[in-house]
C-alpha cells in the first residue's frame, strides 16, 4: 500500500469514528480545543489529502498539534497510528512553506547543521569518548550533550556501578534524526537515517541513553527501509540486565512517582525494567492513575515545546498533577525530555539514571 494510501485510510477510520478515545490525547486535554483532538485532526487531514479541503495554516497547523505519544492509538479500539499519520501528513505543509514557525526554524537548522540545536556535536563527544575499549558503547543523544551533560556522567558512574562499563561512542556525534521526522521531512529523515546506521557499521551493539533516540532508531528507521545492523539496546534494559550486580546498598528515604516516558513505554514496551531499577533506589515510588500503555504524555515530543510551547507546557504540568495528594512527591523519567518538560512545568523532577547515581554514591 502506498504511503498516501495508508494516510486517506488511517485519516478515514477517526473521521469515521464517534470518538471513542474520547480525552486520550493530551493536546485536546490541555487546550480544551476540540479541533486538537484526535478526531478534529484527523479529520482536517482527511479533508485535505482526499481534496475536499485545501491545505491552509489552520490545517497544517492542526497536524503539528501532536506529540507522536501514541496514548489515543492504546485507546482506539481499532488501533488506529493516528501519530504516524499527522506525522506524514506534515510533508505536505514542509512542501508548501506552511509549517508553524517552529517546525520550519527547526528543519532549518538540522539541515545546516544537522543536528536540531545547530551546535557541533563531535567537538562535545570528544570531550567523553572513552580511553580504551568498552563493553557498552554510549550513544547519549543530543539532547543530553547539548542540555544534560551531567546526565552522560551520572550514566558512565551507575553502568560502572552495576559491573557495566560504557564509554560515549565514536560516531556518537550524529543526531538519530527524529526532528526531521517530526517535522515531515521524511525523504530527508531516511537519507539521514542511512548515514547514520552506516556510522554504526562497525559497532556491534550501541548502548541508547535517549528514550526517543532509541525509538527512533529500533522503530522508525525500519519504516523507512533502514536496517541497522548494529544492536540497539537502552541504558534502563543493560543496567536491568546487570541489576544483580548493583551495590547492597539501602533505598534512597525519598517519595518519588514514576512517569512512563511515551517512546520507552508505548514505544519499545519497557515498563517492568524501569520500575524494578527504581524500587531499589527509592524507598517509595507511587504510580499515576494511568500507567503502561495508556500513560500520560509530559508534551516534550513531536516538536510541540516549538510548535505550540506554551501548551506542551501545561500538558506536562497536567501529568504531574497525577501524581499529587498532598505530599511532595518528585517525578522521576527515563527519558532527558520528560525530565525536562517536568522541570519547565515548574515540578520538582529528577532522571532514573541520575537517581540511581545518588544511590549508588551515597556512603
Amino acid at each position: 500500500m502506498s504511503d498516501a494510501r495508508q494516510l486517506e485510510q488511517a485519516t478515514s477510520t477517526c473521521a469515521a469514528c464517534p470518538r471513542a478515545c474520547g480525552s486520550a490525547c493530551p493536546v485536546v486535554d490541555a487546550t480544551k480545543r476540540e479541533a486538537l483532538s484526535a478526531f478534529g485532526k484527523m479529520s482536517a487531514a482527511h479533508l485535505v489529502v482526499t481534496g475536499r479541503r485545501p491545505l491552509d495554516a489552520d490545517a497544517a497547523l492542526a497536524a503539528h498539534a501532536c506529540t507522536g505519544c501514541g496514548r489515543c492509538t492504546s485507546f482506539c479500539s481499532h488501533e488506529n497510528d493516528v501519530a504516524t499519520a499527522l506525522f506524514s501528513a506534515r510533508r505536505q505543509a514542509v512542501k508548501a512553506g506552511l509549517q508553524p514557525k517552529g517546525a520550519a526554524s527547526t528543519l532549518a537548522t538540522f539541515q545546516q547543521a544537522q543536528n536540531p540545536f545547530g551546535r557541533e556535536l563531535g567537538a562535545l563527544v570528544a570531550t567523553w569518548r572513552a580511553q580504551g575499549p568498552v563493553r557498552h558503547p554510549l550513544f547519549p543523544g543530543c539532547s543530553a550533550l547539548v542540555k544534560r551533560p551531567a546526565l552522560i556522567e551520572h550514566t558512565l558512574t551507575v553502568a560502572a556501578a552495576f559491573g557495566a562499563p560504557m564509554g560515549v561512542a565514536r560516531s556518537a556525534g550524529r543526531c538519530c534524526g527524529y526532528p526531521l521526522y517530526a517535522v515531515g521531512a521524511l525523504e530527508g529523515f531516511t537519507a539521514h537515517a542511512r548515514a547514520v546506521a552506516e556510522s554504526f557499521s562497525q559497532t556491534p551493539e550501541v548502548t541508547v541513553l535517549d528514550a526517543g533516540c532509541a525509538y527512533t532508531l529500533r522503530r522508525l528507521y525500519p519504516r523507512v527501509g533502514v536496517a541497522m545492523a548494529t544492536r540497539v539496546k537502552t541504558v534502563v534494559e543493560v543496567l536491568h540486565e546487570n541489576l544483580p550486580h548493583a551495590p547492597g546498598k539501602p533505598p534512597l528515604p525519598e517519595r518519588v512517582g514514576y512517569h512512563d516516558a511515551c517512546h520507552l513505554g508505548r514505544g519499545l514496551s519497557l515498563y517492568d525494567e524501569p520500575r524494578a531499577l527504581l524500587a531499589r533506589a527509592a524507598a517509595e515510588v507511587r504510580e499515576a492513575p494511568f500507567v503502561r500503555r495508556e500513560a500520560g504524555c509530559s508534551g516534550g515530543g513531536g516538536l510541540l515545546p516549538r510548535t505550540m510551547n506554551e501548551t506542551a507546557t501545561e500538558v506536562a504540568r497536567r501529568q504531574a498533577l497525577a501524581f499529587d495528594d498532598g505530599a511532595a512527591v518528585t517525578v522521576v523519567s527515563a527519558c532527558p525530555t520528560s525530565t525536562r518538560m517536568f522541570e519547565r512545568a515548574g515540578r520538582r523532577a529528577a532522571d532514573l539514571v541520575s537517581l540511581l547515581e545518588r544511590w549508588v554514591s551515597q556512603p
